[in-house]
């Protein structure tokens, strides 16, 4: 899978799905567990957080939201980075608009570069995207790196084991079912690319999680399971990102792929009877050693 932007994967993004009230409560819910650590922090320090792959702007809009709930938000020095350099422009706009006297970098990179952008960061989070890294383990590790001692580190994702909620996976062995029928019927000439799994279906488990952290430095590792209900409308928006289009369709043009999962969504839906479907989301926390 490729993880680099073109002209046509900005057609096709993230924005739409992270949009949804429940996306925003998972992550609102994240934020303020790893936040609340700062307590322990003296109340004139200031706080250097990291975004990484911070996207469009949403999990940075929600540290500010928090950091100027807990009075602090004079002490923030936030910096966004992605290698979407779309997404970034989107990222400063986004904050712009919330019309704050806050210290923000959006910086184009990704995790590989860490190292090169920040060092004693106070906090970093990786959010909804860590499951599309191959090598999770270094990538922890990398974000050790940039933390000074006590840093902590925070991230989640929806592509693990145990995020299927039992009886849920027929929903999505009937979405690909339709949608595949769906492009053998509109584009006979399309074929599914057959090079192996995709990045973002090579899942760890809760525990893998929590080993990666232990090596990597953190003494302390707080992880929760939280499930949400995810409409169908939520699971369309999904739908259009060229990430996940290329994880559920790979070898699909994106345009083709996205009409055919659209459809399919509500197909399945109809024939499963389903409005919504639950998901299970993996919340972690960790704070390193002095």
């Amino acid at each position: 899978m490729s993880l680099i932007e073109t002209e046509e994967t900005n057609k096709f993004t993230f924005e739409p799905f992270a949009a949804h009230p429940f996306y925003t409560e998972v992550n609102r819910a994240l934020v303020k567990q790893a936040l609340a650590k700062l307590a322990s922090y003296p109340q004139d320090k200031n706080i250097t957080i990291v975004d990484i792959a911070c996207g469009t702007g949403a999990i940075s809009r929600l540290i500010i939201e928090e950091m100027q709930r807990l009075g602090r938000l004079s002490q923030l020095q936030l910096i966004g980075v992605d290698p979407s350099a779309e997404a970034l422009r989107r990222a400063q706009k986004s904050q712009d608009e919330m019309n704050l006297d806050v210290k923000t970098q959006f910086i184009q990179g990704d995790a590989e570069d860490l190292p090169d952008i920040i060092q004693h960061a106070d906090m970093a989070f990786f959010c909804n995207a860590i499951h599309l890294i191959p090598d999770k383990r270094t990538t922890i590790q990398k974000v050790s790196s940039i933390l000074g001692p006590q840093g902590i580190f925070a991230c989640n994702s929806a592509f693990y084991e145990g995020t299927y909620v039992p009886g849920s996976e027929r929903f999505y062995r009937t979405w690909t079912r339709r949608a595949v029928g769906w492009l053998r019927k509109q584009h006979p000439e399309s074929r599914l690319s057959k090079n192996g799994k995709a990045t973002a279906m090579q899942w760890l488990t809760r525990e893998d999680y929590i080993s990666h952290f232990q090596d990597s430095g953190f003494a302390e590792v707080e992880t929760e399971q939280k499930t949400v209900d995810i409409s169908l409308d939520a699971w369309k928006d999904l739908g259009q990102y060229w990430l996940f289009i290329e994880g559920a369709l790979p070898g699909i043009p994106l345009a083709q792929a996205a009409k055919a999962l659209e459809y399919a969504v509500y197909e399945a839906g109809n024939e499963l009877g389903l409005t919504e479907v639950p998901r299970t989301w993996l919340q972690i926390v960790g704070v390193k050693g002095s």
